[in-house]
């Protein structure tokens, strides 16, 4: 039996450029990449009220979510572009060392202003993380069999984001808050070493020109936008001249950014990508998609304090389910995908899987218990675990490999844009619904009974929309999206000498 392992494991299939052995080595460092990532954007919620009360600052608490958030989708499709001239290897790298120096300094900040700034620079690094990882499998797996590979990276980001809030309780217990950033120093140095040891050195890197300034001008749009829309309606009013000038500033950037890639030699965003409707309508698929999860995971446990009128502690618990579906979800359909080598199908039902969950969220009310809740969060997570994996799985095949590393970064970063959108829509549709009476609430759990029934009507046209956007996402997947053969081979002619042979 130790033989036949062995025999497997050297074994090189047809198209494929390594050995099985081989690419599940270097797989495995990219799943603890994956992980690093996702434990980092669950573990800090749980611990922050921990660190407000140790070194202050009430009123940038937002900020430390929303510092990294910035930073981490404007560099996302920059990472892109820079991982197809200079090799993922490298990128990646890179990518794990600036989250440790950012991890690091946020461990050591003695107030909230340097934890903030700190904080942006951990996002820096963090915006290289998963997209670079999802591009890294397109340069090991054919299309036809990447399914069950991106079905693996979908469970293991969702089981550390299931696990992410209870590592930071157990921390902030059991020791200092400084711990849920200083843990990130031995999950980062492991990976790091994986990735230095396993993947391969990059055999010449291809003639490129960087359009620097295109990439500065792009990052200071997205960031600009980004904080228009963080502030609007919870800094500022949405018609304050903070949040127009925010966004105002950010259609001057990103106009100059588009008058500069007219001119540049060699675009950060190859925008030849947008011309495949698997592409450009996948992308817009994914930001509707993430703007729904925002709304799940930002006001569901709401729904559950304040309605239901559960703990804040046993809130938490509605959002298991959501990531156990999820976890169930992509691996089965990537399953699915890799034997059958059709993903059409699987974008079809996802979202109407996914509006049933979001119709059971809609029809709840005072009288749900947490367990109907459980049920129908499980039940998006079956949907968005049907769809996430797909999506990307159907732009890598119909990109070309000399730009799959920013078509990947391109995927990603309009899934970053939805969460943002998520984050605004969502707060103005429940905002507008609650009485001032039950707005200036501070403990959600202690409301009246008319002021739960309040918040209940306030929330139910956020789920009413996530039903539409559900619908809306069929059409596109119908109208735009053709079943296109998934290719058997990452052997790419142009670009194959770019990598070093096993």
């Amino acid at each position: 039996m130790r033989d036949a392992l062995r025999q497997r494991l050297r074994r090189k299939p047809d198209g494929y450029r390594y050995s099985i052995g081989r690419i599940l080595v270097i797989f495995s460092g990219l799943m603890v990449t994956i992980v690093l990532a996702a434990l980092d954007q669950t573990i800090v919620a749980t611990a922050l009220p921990h660190v407000v009360s140790d070194i202050g600052g009430l009123a940038s608490y937002s900020w430390v979510f929303s510092a990294y958030l910035l930073f981490q989708t404007a560099t996302v499709p920059i990472y892109g572009k820079l991982g197809d001239i200079y090799g993922r290897r490298t990128m990646i790298m890179i990518a794990i060392s600036v989250f440790v120096v950012g991890s690091a300094l946020c461990g050591l900040a003695q107030s909230m202003p340097e934890l903030v700034v700190f904080r942006c620079i951990q996002g820096i690094g963090a915006g290289g993380l998963t997209p670079l990882a999802i591009a890294t499998v397109s340069e090991l797996i054919p299309p036809r069999d990447r399914g069950r590979y991106q079905g693996l990276i979908g469970a293991a980001f969702g089981s550390a984001s299931i696990l992410g809030p209870a590592l930071g309780g157990l921390i902030v217990d059991n020791t200092t808050w400084r711990w849920i950033f200083y843990v990130n120093l031995p999950v980062a140095g492991v990976a790091f070493a994986m990735v230095a040891l396993t993947m391969p050195r990059p055999k010449r890197r291809r003639e490129h020109s960087v359009d620097y300034t295109g990439a500065l001008l792009l990052a200071l749009g997205i960031g600009a936008l980004l904080l228009g829309l963080i502030w609007g309606g919870k800094t500022y009013p949405w018609t304050s001249g903070h949040v127009l000038g925010a966004v105002g500033l950010s259609l001057v950037l990103l106009c100059a950014f588009a008058a500069q890639e007219r001119r540049a030699r060699e675009t950060i965003l190859p925008f030849e990508m947008l011309k495949s409707p698997t592409v450009a309508a996948g992308a817009a698929c994914m930001m509707l998609v993430a703007l729904c999860q925002f709304g799940l995971i930002a006001y569901v446990p709401l729904f559950a304090q304040g309605v239901i009128g559960v703990s804040a502690t046993s809130s938490g618990v509605v959002l298991t389910p959501l990531m156990l579906g999820s976890v169930v979800a992509s691996v089965v359909a990537g399953q699915v995908i890799s034997r059958t080598g059709r993903y059409r199908r699987n974008m079809l039902v996802a979202p109407l899987v996914f509006a049933t969950g979001m119709t059971l969220l809609w029809r709840m009310d005072v009288h749900t218990t947490v367990a109907e809740a459980a049920r129908n969060m499980f039940v998006c997570g079956l949907g968005l675990g049907l769809m996430m994996p797909v999506f990307i799985i159907a732009a890598q095949n119909a990109t070309p490999h000399r730009i799959i590393g920013a078509t990947t970064g391109f995927m990603q970063f309009s899934r970053s844009m939805g969460t943002t959108f998520g984050a605004a829509v969502f707060g103005v549709i429940v905002n507008q619904g609650l009485p001032a009476s039950v707005r200036g609430k501070t403990f959600v759990h202690r409301l009246s009974p008319r002021g739960r029934t309040q918040l209940s009507d306030a929330i139910h046209p956020g789920f009413a929309l996530g039903v539409v956007l559900c619908i809306v996402i069929f059409v596109v997947v119908f109208r735009a999206i053709e079943e296109k053969p998934l290719r058997q081979s990452v052997i790419d002619p142009e670009t194959d000498a770019i990598i070093a042979n096993a």
